[in-house]
């Protein structure tokens, strides 16, 4: 993916956040945690999501997600042990959720695609038996691409509070078609994200549960 055609997506998304603030919609703030297959990160956003009917939903998002990953370790001093490496995402998530709804509950599944850029990777360079010091690497330097694309699937859950404010669980797989190592070895991301958070309806009042 060119630095162009991400340039265009983000854009397209940026465009999409106040045409769907014209309707009436939910604004959301999460957070949550991010599992690697060797560590772990954190995982938190905005998101806009508009109620399709009483069974389904879509959900735009701009979220920044702190991804493990032994990429960053690449081309350093092979004479230091490296631990802790991670890079930085922000990450553009387009996902339609199906609701099946229990009185104040509403319990689905959801999916869609994911559109990411790196920002920054960092890793962990061991000193002795105790001590650690932080790296900022720079992905471009180190092998690693800064874009990258996939989809998310998971299920979640959602709860209807008073003045129609809604909390949120959602746990959710991602999966990454951009090989992302510049290297000979291919490195797709992939890992679990859990998101927490309240939504709080915008334009319409109860119209906004519609």
């Amino acid at each position: 993916m060119t630095l162009t055609s991400v340039k265009a997506i983000s854009v397209l998304l940026l465009f999409m956040f106040p045409v769907f603030l014209i309707a009436q919609v939910r604004v959301g703030l999460g957070g949550g945690g991010y599992f690697g297959i060797n560590d772990q990160g954190i995982n938190a956003g905005l998101q806009i999501q508009k109620d399709c009917s009483s069974f389904g939903s879509i959900r735009l998002q701009i979220g920044l997600t702190d991804k493990p990953s032994n990429l960053p370790s690449k081309n350093l001093n092979p004479d230091f042990n490296y631990v802790g490496g991670h890079i930085s995402y922000l990450v553009f998530p387009v996902e339609y959720q199906y609701f099946i709804p229990f009185k104040t509950l509403r319990a689905g599944a959801f999916g869609g695609p994911y559109f990411a850029y790196g920002l920054n990777a960092a890793i962990l360079k061991q000193l002795d038996d105790f001590n650690y010091e932080k790296i900022n690497l720079d992905p471009s330097t180190h092998g690693i691409r800064r874009f990258d694309m996939g989809v998310h699937f998971g299920v979640g859950l959602e709860l209807e509070l008073p003045r129609f404010k809604r909390m949120f669980v959602r746990v959710n797989y991602a999966l990454g078609f951009v090989d992302v190592d510049r290297g000979d070895i291919s490195t797709y991301q992939e890992g679990v994200g859990i998101l927490m958070g309240l939504m709080i309806p915008v334009k319409g009042g109860r119209g906004a549960d519609k």
